[in-house]
């Protein structure tokens, strides 16, 4: 069926962020508990939300931490990047006639508190960022929220992101996933197996909206 309907992830789909989440949460150990950390240890910060990420890590200053790892991400927030070619993306699907959302494991204020992610927020017609009530992706409560919000039926809508954790809240949705592997960072080795729909550059997003 026609898509009509089109909805992203954030991190690592729109923007290229997750050197600064990591980064920024690794300066946050250190700074609060003493605890030297590498890249390896805390990737699940990607693509989980900040309360879940903490949790992982035995933190229970909870609410204290998310606080300076916020701080921390807008201190590095320079670092961070539109990829090449997404707002040349969003104008086009917008002219198209295309409504655009965005599912993302950001809180509110991540997301509208963004200068990056600012420059494109005006395309998008519906925004569902994590809040305490719902369950995280790969839970389909933010994609459901979405997809009401934009009056959409399923078989007309994709969502596009860049983990395995995106990929199964579409698939446990109902929704079709493309794979957004473009960026420094190869997703599809997390893909092994899995028949999944493969861009390597935004433009070629088109290629599954036909």
């Amino acid at each position: 069926m026609q898509k009509k309907y089109v909805i992203f992830d954030v991190d690592g789909t729109l923007i290229a962020s997750e050197h600064v989440t990591l980064e920024s949460l690794k300066v946050t150990m250190k700074d609060l508990y003493e605890r030297d950390l590498e890249d390896e240890e805390i990737e699940f910060a990607i693509w989980l939300p900040g309360q879940y990420s903490l949790e992982k890590l035995k933190i229970e200053r909870v609410e204290e931490t998310l606080r300076i790892w916020f701080e921390n991400i807008k201190r590095f927030a320079h670092k961070a990047y539109l990829y090449p070619g997404v707002k040349e993306l969003l104008q086009k699907l917008k002219l198209q006639g295309f409504k655009l959302g965005i599912v993302s494991a950001r809180y509110d204020y991540e997301i509208f508190e963004d200068d990056k992610l600012k420059e494109v927020l005006e395309y998008f017609d519906v925004i569902v960022p994590y809040s305490s009530h719902l369950k995280p992706k790969p839970h389909t409560d933010q994609l459901e929220i979405a997809l009401r919000k934009l009056k959409a039926l399923k078989s007309e809508a994709v969502y596009v992101g860049d983990t395995m954790v995106d990929y199964e809240c579409a698939k446990n949705a109902g929704v079709d996933f493309i794979l957004a592997n473009w960026g420094e960072r190869d997703k599809l080795k997390y893909f092994e197996e899995k028949p999944v729909k493969i861009c390597r550059k935004p433009q070629e997003l088109w290629n599954y909206l036909k």
